[in-house]
């Protein structure tokens, strides 16, 4: 059961992976997409030539893998605060996998601020784009609790407050942009960082004896 938990739990390591593959093929098949100046969720936006392919393959894929992560999780960590943590994984690769349920609307080339009022469904977009976060900055906090006395985690909390705190930096300037110029860095950082937390975090949870 614990070597089976090692292995799910490297969904964590190999999904970023994918799903970064993903964006730059949709990109590069999306005429004039601007990975500098636009958002990822644009590639799945209600009018992308792509959404078909970046909501299943690339936002609902890549939830599903932090949902199997999460799996892995509850195998390895098998305290109560473990399950705890592999609940808040959970939920976070739920909302990523509802990004791709939910696409947003089209995207606004003069800015946020002069976007029209968002429909129901990019609401939701918006709401579990953003609302992931919070569960997954609280399974990565408990993560570093649970795992304060393993060997094999040592300096995992040193890293992960690190980049939790990078993390948050580049989160702030990403949602809170006024306008499109370098948005879609600010974005793509927060979630390049996420992703090489999360598969550090994969790597070092699959050595634990």
């Amino acid at each position: 059961m614990f070597s089976k938990g090692k292995n799910i739990v490297m969904a964590g390591f190999y999904g970023p992976i994918i799903f970064a593959l993903i964006i730059l093929i949709a990109g590069y098949m999306y005429p004039n997409y601007s990975h500098v100046n636009q958002v990822i969720s644009d590639l799945g936006a209600v009018d992308s030539p792509v959404k078909d392919f970046m909501n299943f393959a690339g936002f609902m894929l890549f939830g599903l893998s932090v949902m199997a992560f999460a799996v892995g999780v509850y195998k390895i960590r098998k305290t109560n605060l473990g399950k705890i943590i592999s609940a808040l994984f959970f939920i976070g690769g739920l909302s990523m996998f509802l990004v791709g349920v939910f696409p947003s609307d089209a995207p606004c080339p003069q800015g946020p601020r002069f976007c029209p009022p968002p429909t129901a469904t990019s609401g939701l977009h918006e709401l579990a784009t953003v609302g992931q976060f919070p569960f997954l900055f609280a399974a990565f906090i408990l993560l570093v609790v649970d795992t304060r006395n393993e060997k094999s985690m040592k300096y995992y909390f040193a890293v992960a407050g690190v980049m939790g705190l990078l993390i948050a930096y580049f989160a702030n300037m990403w949602i809170n942009a006024d306008s499109n110029i370098l948005v879609g860095v600010n974005q793509r950082v927060t979630l390049g960082l996420y992703s090489l937390l999360l598969m550090y975090t994969a790597w070092k949870l699959s050595k634990l004896k």
